[in-house]
C-alpha cells in the first residue's frame, strides 16, 4: 500500500485496526498469486523476521485469505511488528472477531472528517507546521513555461519566503535558473490567497493543488486491548 496514509485514514476509512502479527512480514509481496500459494499449501516459505525464524502457519494461512477476501474494502500495512487495517466500521469489528487474540487498539475518528475531498489530507499537524497547500508541478515542467514564467514564478515565491518553501532540490534548481529541466516536484504555500498570484504567474505549470486540514487529537478516538 503505497498511497498516503493520512488521506485513507482520514479521508475514506474511519477506524484504524493495529494487530500484533510480527509473522505477517512472511506474506511479502501480498499480491493475490503469493496468497494464494500461501493458502494452497505451495508456498512453503521460512524467514527471519524481527530477530525470530517464522515459517507458513495457520495464523498466516488466516490472514493471507481474509486479505484475499477482503482487499477491495479495506487497506492495510504490514511493519515489523504490527499488521495494521483501515476499514470501515463493520470491516473493522470483523477484524477484530477474526484476529481477537493479536488484537492490540483501534482508533477511529469523528464521522465528520471521513469525507474531506479528492485533494484534501487529514494530518495531525501541518507540513513543516505551516503550510496548508502543497503545489505540485506537472511532469516536465519545462516544456510548459516560457523561461519568463519560471523567472516570475520564482521572483513571487522569493518574495514571499514567510508564505512559501520550496523544499526538493531539483525543483529550487529549476526555478533558480541553475538546471533547465524539471521533470516533477511540488513546493508549499501557507495561505489560500497566495494561490491567485501563483496561478496568475504560471496556471500552465500546475498541475494539482493538495490541500492539508489539520484534525486536531482531541477529535480521535482510541480503545487499546487492556
Amino acid at each position: 500500500m503505497r498511497k498516503h496514509h493520512n488521506k485513507l485514514y482520514y479521508s475514506k476509512y474511519q477506524f484504524k485496526n493495529i494487530f500484533k502479527m510480527p509473522w505477517a512480514g512472511i506474506l511479502y509481496p501480498t499480491t493475490d498469486q503469493k496468497l494464494l500459494e500461501m493458502i494452497q499449501g505451495k508456498d512453503k516459505s521460512v524467514r527471519y523476521l524481527n530477530k525470530e525464524w517464522y515459517k507458513t502457519s495457520p495464523d498466516v494461512i488466516k490472514l493471507a485469505q481474509f486479505i484475499l477476501d477482503h482487499r477491495t474494502k479495506m487497506k492495510f500495512r504490514l511493519q515489523q511488528k504490527y499488521a495494521i487495517f483501515y476499514s470501515n466500521k463493520s470491516l473493522a469489528q470483523l477484524l477484530i472477531k477474526t484476529f481477537w487474540d493479536n488484537w492490540y487498539g483501534t482508533k477511529s475518528i469523528d464521522p465528520k472528517y471521513n469525507k474531506l475531498g479528492k485533494n484534501t489530507i487529514g494530518c495531525k499537524r501541518l507540513p513543516h507546521d505551516k503550510y496548508q497547500y502543497q503545489v505540485h508541478l506537472k511532469k516536465d515542467v519545462h516544456q510548459h513555461i516560457t523561461k519568463q514564467e519560471r523567472e516570475n514564478l520564482w521572483s513571487f515565491l522569493e518574495r514571499n519566503v514567510d508564505n512559501c518553501l520550496v523544499t526538493n532540490k531539483y525543483v529550487l534548481d529549476y526555478l533558480e535558473g541553475k538546471y533547465p529541466h524539471c521533470y516533477h516536484g511540488y513546493f508549499y504555500v501557507s495561505e489560500q490567497k497566495m494561490l491567485t498570484p501563483i496561478y496568475m504567474l504560471a496556471q500552465k505549470a500546475i498541475d494539482k493543488v493538495i490541500k492539508y486540514v489539520e484534525i486536531k487529537n482531541e477529535s480521535n478516538k482510541k480503545v487499546k486491548r487492556t
